[in-house]
């Protein structure tokens, strides 16, 4: 199974999950939390304990005794953890990265562009409390030079554009990004995209999905007939795009893999997994 579809049905799972769990005002032990992802304590206006769960955020102001909803989305949560400067942030799927700093009485959002990522790490120096760094579900570091609200890349990618991708990425813009990614990081999690089990996500075209498992005869094909699956992937030859639009947009695409990927596009991909 592809990594971003075994991803989604395990999320999917948890979600489904969370129609029985607490709500943010019901209270409960710690023998009853939610199994925790990650834990972080934080002063804010007086000292706590916060908790990343499969069934959202959760805050003890008892050392640990009691636990209280401190979100109200009950969504699979996959990282928390507090930076030097004192912030506290957390990935709650399907919202992406949420903050809370000092004296602040609630989370909020900070940026959801991470398409078919999530957080599982994130952390800031004191003296650039803007700069992040985070590491992805696929073991990967990314960066934000803006506190979160965008992010980029640090893994390879041939980034000298050929004039054939340089034209793909136009392409893309116009026509892929929009559920595709900025960059090909796959459709950002949505609550009908985790609950609903006859919504198909758009896939990543970067590293991290499977494009890289077939030919550019297949991509082609694909990219001109359109997906039989669903018909949120058209048949882009009817809206006027050409066998050479779809080289050059599959050209921007090998520019977002790696050499591994490359290598190993289409069936020589079973070798590499």
């Amino acid at each position: 199974m592809p990594i971003q579809l075994r991803n989604l049905v395990h999320l999917t799972a948890l979600c489904c999950t969370l129609l029985t769990s607490v709500s943010r005002a019901e209270t409960v032990t710690l023998e009853n939390l939610p199994k925790p992802k990650g834990v972080a304590q934080y002063t804010g206006t007086t000292p706590q304990l916060h908790a990343a769960t499969d069934k959202g955020l959760f805050v003890s102001r008892d050392e640990g005794r009691t636990w209280n909803l401190s979100y109200p989305f009950k969504l699979p949560a996959t990282m928390i953890n507090t930076t030097a400067d004192g912030s506290l942030y957390a990935f709650v799927v399907a919202k992406g990265l949420l903050r809370i700093r000092s004296n602040e009485p609630m989370w909020r959002p900070v940026g959801n562009q991470f398409g078919g990522q999530v957080l599982t790490q994130l952390t800031a120096a004191a003296d650039e409390p803007n700069r992040l760094v985070g590491l992805n579900q696929f073991g990967k570091i990314i960066l934000s030079d803006d506190g979160g609200a965008s992010w980029q890349k640090t893994y390879p990618g041939n980034r000298t554009l050929t004039p054939s991708a340089v034209q793909g990425e136009k392409l893309f813009t116009t026509y892929c990004q929009s559920c595709h990614g900025l960059e090909g990081v796959g459709e950002t999690y949505t609550l009908e995209a985790l609950t609903s089990e006859k919504y198909i996500m758009a896939p990543a075209l970067d590293y991290s999905a499977h494009a890289w498992h077939h030919t550019d005869e297949a991509l082609v094909q694909m990219i001109l007939e359109g997906s039989q699956r669903t018909e949120r992937m058209p048949a882009w030859s009817k809206q006027g795009l050409t066998k050479q639009d779809a080289v050059d947009l599959i050209a921007y695409m090998k520019s977002l893999w790696g050499k591994r990927e490359l290598d190993c596009q289409g069936p020589k991909h079973m070798q590499c997994m």
